[in-house]
């Protein structure tokens, strides 16, 4: 029984790791966008969404090669554990916030934190991956 749930637990955590990492690099700067510029409003809420949207489908764009092209997940790599440690691509995405909040005041800020929480999540974490995967077909069995 130890080892079914074993298994039942490492597919998801495995499952989790890409959203989880995301969820903390939005919510914190989420977070600090209200910190700083008070609770949104709708209009602030639907920029903080807009400005995701817009990073998610430039990296996307970039992943694919084209705007057009058909959203297919490819095999996933087998990754170190330490891979999926996002405190590399949320923290950096955190810290890309408080640039921004430091730098820009008011309505246009909540778009800028938005689309720099979803490209610095995303880049970030798929150089960590890429770095971990590396590692671990270069590492002797």
């Amino acid at each position: 029984m130890l080892g079914r749930y074993r298994r039942t637990l490492r597919a998801s955590v495995a499952a989790s790791a890409a959203p989880y990492g995301y969820t903390l690099s939005v919510w914190s700067c989420g977070a600090m966008a209200i910190g700083d510029d008070g609770l949104p409003g709708l209009l602030e809420a639907l920029l903080f969404v807009a400005g995701g949207v817009l990073a998610f489908f430039l990296v996307e764009t970039l992943a694919y090669g084209s705007p057009t092209a058909t959203l297919r997940p490819g095999a996933r790599p087998d990754v170190a554990l330490w891979g999926h440690a996002h405190l590399v691509s949320a923290g950096l995405a955190v810290v890309l916030a408080a640039g921004v909040l430091w730098l820009v005041d008011g309505l246009v800020s909540w778009p800028l934190v938005g689309f720099g929480a979803t490209l610095t999540y995303l880049l970030a974490g798929a150089a960590q991956v890429t770095v971990a995967t590396a590692i671990g077909e270069a590492a002797p069995d």
